[in-house]
């Protein structure tokens, strides 16, 4: 009963990683909303698209270099704050919060995802390492192209 219950709790599950950026959130802020060049700093992402501007409420395409392409819907979008896109997957929410936190030296800068959902614990299970794996790798080639822009 404990391994169904850790597969199909409604418990989210959560994976986060940070790093410092010298630059301003307005800096990263305008690489996150180029949704059309994501690969390019982003090794787990082949092509990204939105319908429309990076505003909540927008919805788009995000095709990963491994696996199927999933829809996406920006869920809160906060100039110079980050943003939220929301993917579901296998009956569950995927969130992806990008969260920009300005600091002294420019800006700290988290990527968050959170699963939740009645399969939140299969997909941990799944794609949890390989997400623990690539963050931080996304993350530092994002202050690698950031820096290098600013």
């Amino acid at each position: 009963m404990g391994l169904l219950k850790a597969l199909f709790g409604m418990k989210p599950y959560s994976l986060q990683f940070s790093i410092l950026i010298h630059a301003s959130p307005e800096a990263v802020q305008s690489v996150y909303a180029d949704v059309a060049h994501w690969h390019v700093w982003d090794p787990d992402t082949q092509s990204a698209q939105l319908d429309g501007p990076f505003t909540v409420g927008t919805t788009g395409r995000l095709r990963p270099t491994k696996g199927l392409p999933i829809r996406m819907l920006l869920t809160e979008v906060t100039p110079g704050r980050g943003f939220t896109v929301q993917s579901t997957v296998l009956g569950c929410t995927m969130s992806f919060e990008h969260v920009l936190t300005p600091v002294a030296q420019g800006v700290e800068v988290t990527h968050r995802v959170t699963f939740s959902g009645w399969l939140a614990g299969l997909l941990m299970r799944l794609v949890g390492k390989p997400l623990a794996t690539g963050l931080p790798v996304t993350l530092a080639n994002l202050k690698r192209y950031v820096e290098e822009k600013s």
